[in-house]
């Protein structure tokens, strides 16, 4: 019977996260248990304060055992280590985990218990199954057997403390039966919850030191620890390792005992040892060691290291055990070594389980080294992350003489990608050494066999792989087969003579043989290839390779080959590889020349006579044209010369090829026509196919076409001779890999490098297989592998805490729910809560998780618990991430009915009042009116799409599962809801309050005062319409504020305005599209800030040259006469540079002095203004957009070059990838490879690629053709500038671009940096305009497009001429569309002539919006088109008759826009604009925050007073001089306030900062006033009854601190509060402007006042104003204690007034000073605004509370605003009104001002100065001063609009946008009138409104009703505006247009607008806004547009010509 061994191992133990870490910790001394909180708080109900726990139990590669993460946090953490550790423990044996996939081997878990299992399953709320199958005991044997896919038996025990060892014995006996071959035994144990370690305390078996001292006198107790183990058990024959062998293994059980079942019996365990040891005929003698109670990992380890490892805390023998005593045991205490012998492990469970095993050593020693073992040897490995698979490499390197090792490292290494993405390898015994480790992609890849031809042979090749054994073999086989012949391919190989291969023959042999021998050791390695090709020769190769030849056949027909062309009298040939196409080679090859291998696309291997072939080449050197001869003995292969040996070859052939084999499909012929490949010749490898392949053209690039994209490819032969061309000829996602290379200096290391290579690549292979195998199993000492597998442990799991674990304290109505939204969760209908782009947990929902916490602990269902909501307040939102889970805790108070939701940090949500309604009244849900919601009588309602585009349009962006409003009346108070879940449902009726039509904007729920619901109720009123949808009517009653639906009714809701999440919208991209010449002159000439720095360098470079001439140096700079050096030192990098070449002092070496300055300055050169002036103009983006224009695919090539100072990579590729469409490619390159070095993180960020290419040289064939070359030579220099233009050009793809960036001779710049760069020349050699101009053409280039600046930079746009076949014209004026067919049949001809459209007579021609669209469908690319579009009627207009040169000059550009425009040809562009927010000069602005709680978007904007007011308003207007900050202003700024907390209708305003002010009206008298908002502006219209004179003895200045505070405190003391003379009051907050303002009356009225302050400063300043203020009258505003000084000095009578701005326990403390009677005068809006509780027990005093809020009073008006307003004026006639002490900010700096009144420091008031006050108080109307402000759209309300299509969506949106700017007018025109209830809806709002709405049905498409649209217009006002949004759709690709099809879209758009264009040019004089909307179809073109193209850029160019014209537009 085969003996069992111990093959693995691997755990994780306390302090160790690995047994190598274990054993360290454990010779070493280390006490592995600790006293610490990891698991409890150490001490926790009494445990002792130490035990030994695991590192990390959070970490675990889910991914990499396909664990959900869900099942993952519900796991049972020692389950997710078992799954790594058993992982690590088959690996340790040297065993591939999937060798062992689909066997019978069995999995024996020894575990006691899951106390996670308990935690993860406390709240059956929470449970979806996932903590029961992964906690479930049985899982932790069964998951391994589910993961590892083992059929053998899978069981878990529990034993208590021998379960893990009760395991082995189990799986031991199990192997020895034959049920499995091997096993895997685990022991886990955790402790996580303190309450199991509670009970063995308990029970007295803890150790109270928690110490074990095992046979120590001191012994009491044992110490719990954790550890997480498992170990591989195998058959002897199936193991590589072997740590010790199984001997035999018993269990027994005690039975029953006397002591009881927790003690152990020692008769009983006796009995288990005897019975193992005699029947087995083992010698107890025999045992060296035994471990009494233990699993044996400390035993193995031992046994591998040769030393016992120590107990570490005995000292004492226990005197108890007399073998302690005499010498007969000995307890290991201190390290000693092992003998050898056997080794037993006992253990016992505390419920009397026993077991006990017997082991043997490992004891063979390591064997002597191999002769192999010399030889380098690739060592792979995958892994999890780089890390992983570089660990296992540094160990491979460690032990690399270990072949056990080493060879078990490699066994291990083939594992699928998709589970170890990472792979790497690495040559040991190698000379270069190192490791590469990269990335798998995921999945199998193909692999191809390539065979190379002719030209690979060398003297030496093949030697080194000689000590291959198998490759050997290979050749000696060979070497067999040509013995009757006469030659030895192994003499070849090793002979020295250089010319050995000189003979043809030998090459021929040599090569096959080289192939096969590789094809042999590819094999060896596993490898089969999925497809094989052949260059010429190599078909022969291939032919073993895919088993259609024998080695035989091979090497024999090489010979033959070779023989017959030798003995052949064949005239010398020649080859050589051109860089044409195959095509090309074809029609260009003179006569006797042949194309003989098509390599690649644009690689060709010609063939023929030696003196043809050398003059042929020598003419394509001359064209620039790649060519390179090829080694082929002076024979032309692939010829017509190989007619004459192919009669001999074919009849010796026949004789070695007797019976020929059929190729594969895999095999694909380089020597026959793919459309031949199923004839006969291809069928086999005959004698004929042989022939074949020797006289045909070798069709190599076909072949490759097949290979597909991801393949790995190999080439075989002895030299990688085709990688150039494979890198070109395959697609450029396959992964090339040589096998051999010439003249390397050990091509075995080459080999297994390559070899490693296709490991990277995904192909598995067995490296092991290339060397004699190794012995096994391995010595005893091999290195253990498991503590060197890394895991990606990046991710965390939860692990369940002691806190998880019910307590008795705990609280059962504490509830947690974990909210979900992931697609697989129930909670995923939530995600559909989206508001403003953020899924926000709905108030519903927290309402619901109460209604179920309270269902709950009643023991009820919540659908039959009915139940009440009172007083809900939502403090905070709930943000939903899209992954991940949310926590909130619902807790509740039952004998109060409070209730709280909180989020996991502890934050108050939600919290109210919840209890259950113990008898329902159905009545309560009747609406009371009797109407049927469900059958509205309107004629209009809205649809459920009505609903939620309008809800949309104000941020609530609601999903299929919130959107339940059916149907719904205009008015928003009746609909039909449809019932889903209790949350969406009811979340519904909350959307039916916010669907109030006089609501906008985005308000989300805050408190509701009632919510009942009775589900009983609601089951009864639901019913179901036809489609089966079931409903609920709904109605809202908003003077009740109630809305009822089905069993729900809620009462109060209340909601807050939100702002809107402006900055997390996506920004729009806004450009405009505007003509641009192609030539253009004087660029940049308005830049003052590059006209400066010219001027600067002028100076600076006249000093230098001054400097210089005293060198004897001439500088040659035109322009410098006269100029001035500057006084200070510039910034800019250009005059930095100037200015350091200044300095010096010329001492030597001119040019190496400043070269030293230049190396400094030079990388902030590039980005010099003036250098790079034009690349950071729209003329670069002109340029490129034209290459791009004229591309014909979206594949775009781009080269640039000198790179290293040009930098184009940081710009080019920004701009192209604008367009979305555009697949672009950018390779960057310079002369000099490291020029990019520094770069090169930022050019991976650009995603562009590194190349070297010094342009006076063709560029390398490697680049490739490209669309564009770029080139910025402003600082590098091009070297020969006429080599390199005809190098660029010649890289160019036909039609290609070649755009060049330089600096112009004979202009100031350049001149400058010439000297600079070279001034031992006086300057680098610069080029004119005409000398470029003139490079370009000899090198045919077509100069298409230049821009020059005013200083002599220069951009060039040339373009490589493509041939044309003749144009076809066809002009597109018709406005019939008659061409339209014409077009079609045009382009439906195959032809690739180009077609011009032309539209010579129409300026306004939309041609061009068309032709964008057309270059999207197929035929396109044949598109041109040519537009006269003058906006002068004064300007020429060009000759376009074909045969005229303006037109000829057009077609050799062969553009596709060719558009002239007032004297100059271009094209339209898209360029950013210049400012996002623009601003302008004005007199009438307002100050505003741009973004609500964003104070640093303050910005001054343009007021409605813009516009000119009416006339009837211009005698209310005041120039403001000061404006008065209020607190009001600082909340709403800063967001503290919501807007909607303001009463009255400003709320939807966009500005509510600023009530107050001081300035002259306009009279030019001096006034004081307040309004109701937009008071912090530069003017106002005054208020009636808010305005007065302002004494002439104060400032305008001190009188702006007065309206606002005077005015409170009036009305708060005298109106509200009826103040009496002697009355005693309480005044907060003294020190500010209402608190002086209310001393100031309180004191002239006679009261005693008390008052607080925040400051001794401020009670002073108090003081010194108020001197009848004594000490006593003064208490501290920042705590409660002024409460007890009030009650103190009024003998706890309190006060008669209080004037209260303080908030929450201030307000409350407040509240309690009021004396008997007294009147409260609350004028703080905090506990107002968020509804903060006031006790009722203080109104038993007969006090009154009184809200004072003055935006009440002044929006209501009346008599009591007339008192205070008199009241006031009267102050100030009686002095006591005084103006307050003020701190003034200028008008530019008003944040600052924000900023600092919001800390609350100052004295007063805050003011802004809007302008100086004049000297004297007389009358004078202020001078106009205007101010910079945002500019802002506002349209007078006299004026009317009109917008065509106004009905649409877009209309009414635009619409409404008027309004809220200002129109009172509006006309909407569409056909059919008002057809929808959203129409309806939106018209009815805006009358409400007061906004006169006319439906216009007259059409604008005839002229006759456009006119009419404007008389109707005119009627209501003057027309302010004309908007054409009409539109018609009929898209369709060109060859399904018609010219109907045409006029339908162009009517309302090209008619429409031309007839409006006509009509408001003659009746509309105070136009403001003519606004068309096109589209970007026009702009960036849409297939299948044509038409709807043409119409939109027909109505640009009408705006075009009307702005030229000075008309709106």
């Amino acid at each position: 019977m085969e003996e069992v061994v111990i093959a693995g191992m691997s755990g994780k133990l306390p302090e160790s996260e690995n047994l190598e870490e274990f054993w360290a910790n454990l010779i070493g001394g280390v006490d592995m248990v600790t006293d610490d909180d990891r698991r409890w708080k150490a001490g926790l109900y009494g445990l002792p304060r130490r035990m030994g726990k695991l590192k990390d139990l959070s970490r675990f590669d889910a991914s990499f055992f396909g664990v959900h993460a869900k099942q993952a946090n519900t796991m049972d953490p020692q389950l997710r280590l078992m799954l790594e550790v058993t992982y690590e423990a088959i690996v340790d044996a040297g065993i591939n985990p999937a060798s062992l996939r689909g066997t019978s081997t069995g999995v024996w878990v020894g575990v006691s218990h899951s106390e996670a299992s308990e935690a993860l399953s406390r709240d059956p709320e929470t449970l979806q199954g996932y903590s029961m199958v992964g906690c479930q005991r049985a899982m932790m044997a069964n998951r391994l057997s589910f993961f590892f896919n083992f059929k053998g038996p899978s069981i878990t025990l529990d034993t208590a403390c021998s379960s893990s060892l009760v395991a082995l014995q189990s799986a031991y006996q199990a192997i020895r039966a034959g049920e499995c071959p091997a096993a895997i035994v685990g022991g886990l144990s955790l402790l996580l919850k303190p309450h199991t370690s509670v009970q063995f305390l308990r029970l007295g078996m803890l150790s109270p030191g928690g110490t074990c001292r095992s046979f120590d006198a001191a012994g009491d107790g044992y110490c719990r620890a954790e550890a997480v183990v498992a170990v591989l058990l195998t058959k002897k024959s199936l193991a590589r390792r072997v740590y010790a062998t199984i001997l035999n293994a018993g269990t027994n059980t005690d039975g029953s005992k006397e002591q009881g079942i927790t003690f152990p019996s020692g008769v009983a365990q006796e009995q288990l040892t005897r019975s193992l040891y005699e029947p087995a005929g083992l010698d107890p003698a025999s045992l060296e060691y035994i471990e009494a109670h233990g699993t044996g990992t400390k035993v193995l380890l031992s046994l591998e290291h040769g030393v016992w490892a120590p107990n570490l805390h005995y000292h004492t023998p226990n005197p108890e055990v007399p073998a302690l005593q005499d010498g007969r045991l000995r307890v290991v205490d201190r390290p000693l070594p092992v003998r050898g012998g056997n080794v037993a492990i006992n253990s016992f469970g505390f419920g009397g389980s026993n077991v006990h095993v017997v082991l043997r050593p490992n004891t063979r020693p390591a064997p002597l080294p191999a002769p192999h073992a010399a030889l380098p040897r690739l060592l792979q490995a995958s892994g999890r992350t780089p890390e992983a698979v570089q660990t296992l490499l540094e160990q491979g390197l460690r032990h690399s003489q270990d072949l056990a090792f080493v060879s078990m490292l490699n066994e291990i290494s083939t594992v699928s990608t998709t589970a170890m993405p990472f792979r790497g390898y690495t040559v040991l015994g190698g000379e270069a050494g190192g490791q590469e480790v990269q990335r798998v992609p995921a999945g199998k890849r193909p692999v191809w066999f390539i065979c190379s031809g002719m030209g690979a042979q060398w003297r030496g090749m093949g030697l080194s792989l000689m000590r291959l054994d198998c490759f050997r073999d290979s050749i000696l086989r060979s070497d067999k087969a040509l013995k009757p012949l006469g030659l030895q391919v192994s003499d070849l190989l090793l002979s020295a003579d250089e010319a050995v291969f000189d003979d043809i023959v030998h090459s021929f042999v040599s090569l096959t043989s080289i192939q096969i021998a590789l094809i042999d050791l590819l094999t060896a390695l596993g490898l089969r290839p999925h497809g094989i090709i052949g260059h010429s020769l190599g078909e022969v190769a291939c032919g073993y390779a895919d088993g259609c030849l024998s080695q035989e056949e091979a090497v024999l027909s090489s010979y033959w080959r070779g023989y017959c062309i030798r003995e052949a009298d064949i005239p010398p040939g020649t080859m050589a590889a051109v860089g044409l196409s195959w095509e090309e080679c074809k029609q260009r090859c003179p006569p006797g020349i042949v194309p003989a291998c098509h390599n690649s696309k644009d690689t060709v291997t010609i063939s023929g006579p030696q003196a043809a072939v050398s003059e042929f080449l020598r003419q394509l050197k001359q064209e620039g044209v790649f060519t390179k001869e090829v080694r082929t003995h002076g024979v032309a292969f692939h010829s017509y010369f190989m007619k004459s040996p192919a009669p001999t070859l074919l009849r010796e052939l026949q004789k070695v090829i007797l019976d020929p084999k059929p190729r594969s499909k895999r095999f694909l012929s380089t020597s026959i026509p793919e459309a031949q490949w199923q004839g006969s010749l291809a069928s086999t490898f005959s004698a004929e196919y042989s022939v074949n392949n020797l006289v045909s053209p070798v069709l190599f690039q076909e072949a490759l076409w097949h290979v597909p994209e991801e393949a790995v490819v190999v080439e075989i032969a002895p030299h990688a001779l085709l990688q150039a061309v494979l890198k070109r000829g395959l697609k450029s996602g396959c992964t090339i890999v040589p096998l051999m290379k010439k003249d390397h200096r050990d091509n075995l290391e080459f080999f297994l490098s390559n070899v490693g290579r296709l490991h990277l690549a995904g192909v598995d292979v067995n490296p092991n297989c290339l060397f004699p195998p190794v012995e096994f199993p391995a010595p005893r000492g091999t290195p253990l592998i498991s503590p060197h597998i890394k895991w990606d442990h990046s991710q965390t799991w939860d692990v369940p805490s002691a806190k998880d674990f019910p307590s008795g304290s705990s609280c059962s109505s504490v509830v947690a729910y974990n909210i979900d939204i992931s697609p697989e969760s129930p909670d995923h209908y939530l995600a559909d809560h989206c508001i403003d782009g953020r899924v926000l947990f709905p108030a519903t929902g927290y309402l619901c998780l109460a209604w179920k916490t309270l269902a709950r602990a009643l023991n009820q269902n919540m659908e039959e618990t009915p139940v009440v909501f009172e007083d809900v307040t939502l403090h905070q939102a709930t943000i939903l991430p899209k992954t991940g889970t949310v926590s909130l805790e619902v807790r509740l108070l039952e004998a109060s009915h409070a209730f709280e939701v909180s989020d996991n940090s502890g934050n108050l949500i939600v919290s109210g009042k919840v209890y259950q309604w113990e008898s329902p009244d159905p009545k309560l849900f009747d609406d009371g009116t009797g109407a049927d919601p469900a059958a509205p009588t309107a004629e209009f309602c809205l649809s459920q799409g009505d609903v939620y585009k309008e809800l949309r349009l104000r941020g609530y962006e609601y999903g299929p599962r919130f959107q339940g409003v059916l149907e719904s009346n205009l008015e928003g108070d009746r609909a039909r809801l449809l019932w889903d879940n209790w949350v969406s449902f009811l979340d519904t009726m909350l959307q039916m309050s916010v669907l109030d039509p006089g609501r906008r904007g985005l308000s989300l729920p805050t408190r509701f005062t009632a919510v009942h619901i009775d589900p009983v109720t609601h089951r009864q009123k639901l019913y179901t319409l036809q489609d089966e949808t079931r409903v609920a009517d709904v109605v809202v009653d908003r003077s009740l504020n109630s809305v009822v639906a089905g069993g729900a009714l809620i009462l109060g809701a209340h909601s807050s305005l939100a702002p809107r999440r402006h900055q997390e919208q996506l920004k729009p991209t806004l450009e405009k599209f505007c003509f641009t010449p192609y030539v253009e002159d004087g660029c940049l000439a308005g830049s003052m800030a590059l006209q400066e720095e010219l001027q600067l360098c002028v100076g600076l470079a006249q000093a230098l040259r001054t400097k210089a001439a005293q060198q004897g140096l001439k500088m040659v700079v035109p322009g410098l006469d006269g100029a001035q050096a500057p006084r200070e030192a510039p910034q800019q990098s250009l005059p930095r540079l100037l200015a350091a070449a200044c300095q010096l002092q010329l001492n030597g070496n001119l040019q190496l002095e400043l070269g030293q300055v230049l190396a400094q300055e030079r990388p902030l050169l590039r980005d010099d203004p003036l250098l790079s002036g034009l690349l950071d103009s729209p003329a670069l983006k002109a340029c490129v957009d034209t290459a791009l224009e004229n591309m014909a695919s979206p594949k775009m090539k781009v080269v640039e070059v000198l790179a290293g100072d040009g930098q184009l990579y940081s710009r080019v590729p920004a701009l192209l990838n604008t367009q979305p469409t555009v697949q672009l490619d950018y390779t960057a390159t310079d002369r000099h490879p490291q020029a990019l070095e520094a770069a090169q993180a930022k050019l991976e960020q650009l995603r562009v690629n590194g190349g070297q290419w010094d342009p006076v040289d063709p560029a390398p064939g490697s680049l490739g053709k490209a669309d564009l070359v770029v080139c910025n030579c402003a600082l590098a220099t091009l070297g020969d500038p006429a080599m390199a233009v005809g190098n660029m050009a010649a890289t160019l793809k036909e039609g290609g671009f070649l755009l060049l960036h330089t600096l112009l001779e004979g202009q100031p710049v350049g001149d400058m940096v010439g000297f600079l760069t070279c001034p031992e020349q006086g300057g680098r050699h610069l080029l004119s305009q005409d000398q470029w101009e003139s490079l370009f053409a000899g090198a045919s280039l077509h100069l298409v497009a230049l821009k020059r600046s005013f200083y002599g930079s220069v951009l060039f746009l040339c373009r490589q001429p493509a041939p044309q076949d003749n144009p076809v014209f066809l002009p597109v004026e018709d406005t019939s569309f008659r061409w339209v067919n014409s077009l079609k049949d045009v382009l439906a001809d195959s032809s690739s002539q180009p077609v011009w459209l032309m539209a010579a007579g129409c300026s306004t021609s939309g041609v061009v919006g068309m032709v964008n669209c057309l270059r999207k469908e197929a035929g396109g690319q044949r598109i041109r088109c040519v537009l006269v579009s003058n906006l002068s009627s004064t300007s020429p207009v060009p000759e376009m008759d074909p045969s005229s040169l303006e037109l000829q000059t057009l077609l050799k550009g062969d553009l596709v826009m060719n558009v002239y425009r007032d004297g100059a040809w271009g094209s339209f562009r898209h360029f950013p604009l210049e400012q996002d927010r623009p601003e302008e000069r004005t007199e009438h602005a307002f100050v505003n925050v741009l973004t609500r709680g964003d104070l640093s978007s303050i910005r001054w904007v343009c007021s409605p007073l813009h516009c000119a007011p009416p006339a009837g308003l211009r005698d209310r207007l005041c120039t403001i001089y000061y404006a008065s900050l209020n607190f009001r202003d600082v909340m709403l700024a800063t967001g503290k306030l919501s807007p909607d907390s303001i009463p009255g209708k400003w709320a939807s305003r966009d500005c509510m900062l600023g009530m107050e002010f001081s300035g002259r009206d306009a009279s030019g008298r001096r006034v004081m006033g307040i309004v109701p908002a937009e008071g912090l502006a530069t003017s106002v219209l005054l208020v009636q009854h808010s305005t007065w004179d302002v004494p002439s003895n104060w400032t305008l200045e001190e009188a702006a601190s007065v309206p606002i505070v005077y005015t409170t405190a009036y009305y708060s003391l005298v109106v509200r509060g009826r103040m009496q003379p002697g009355e005693s009051v309480l005044i907060h907050s003294g020190s500010g402007g209402v608190g002086q303002a209310a001393i100031a009356i309180a004191l002239s009225r006679g009261c005693r006042v008390f008052t607080t302050v925040g400051s001794a400063e401020k009670r002073a300043y108090l003081q010194a104003r108020f001197p009848q203020l004594e000490e006593t009258c003064f208490a501290n505003s920042r705590d409660t204690s002024f409460e007890q000084h009030v009650l103190r000095h009024t003998g706890g009578k309190g006060v008669d007034l209080v004037l209260n701005s303080l908030a929450e326990e201030k307000l409350q403390a407040s509240v309690r000073c009021l004396a008997q009677h007294g009147r409260f005068l609350e004028i703080g809006k905090f506990d107002l605004s968020n509804n903060h509780a006031l006790g009722m027990a203080v109104f038993l005093k007969n006090v009154t509370f009184h809200g004072v809020l003055l935006d009440a009073l002044m929006e209501d008006g009346g008599g009591a605003w007339q008192e205070v307003s008199e009241l006031l004026r009267a102050g100030i006639r009686e002095g006591v009104v005084q103006p307050l002490r003020c701190t003034v900010f200028p008008r530019t700096e008003v944040e600052a001002a924000f900023r600092h009144m919001a800390q609350g420091k100052h004295i007063g008031k805050v003011l802004i100065q809007v302008r100086e006050e004049e000297q004297g108080a007389a009358p004078q109307v202020p001078k106009p001063v205007a101010v910079t402000a945002a500019s802002k759209t506002f349209c007078p309300a006299h004026k009317s609009y009109v917008i065509t299509g106004g009905l649409g969506g877009f209309g009414l949106q635009l619409a409404h946008w008027l309004t809220l700017r200002g129109a009172q007018k509006l006309v909407l025109t569409s056909r059919s009138g008002v057809r929808t209830g959203y129409q309806a809806r939106q018209v009815r709002e805006w009358r409400r409104q007061g906004v006169q709405v006319l439906v216009s049905t007259s059409n604008a498409s005839s002229l006759d009703g456009a006119r009419s649209l404007i008389t109707e217009a005119t009627q209501l006002g003057p027309v302010g505006g004309v908007f054409n949004l009409a539109m018609v759709l009929r898209d369709a690709m060109l060859e399904n247009q018609t010219p109907e099809l045409f006029q339908d879209v162009s009517k309302p758009k090209y008619s429409g607008t031309l007839n409006l264009d006509r009509v408001t040019r003659e009746a509309c004089p105070e136009l403001d806004y003519f606004v068309i909307f096109s589209s970007v179809s026009c702009g960036r073109g849409n297939a299948g547009q044509s038409n709807y193209g043409f119409a939109n850029s027909a109505m640009e160019r009408i705006c075009e010509k009307r702005r030229h014209d000075g008309l709106p537009g």
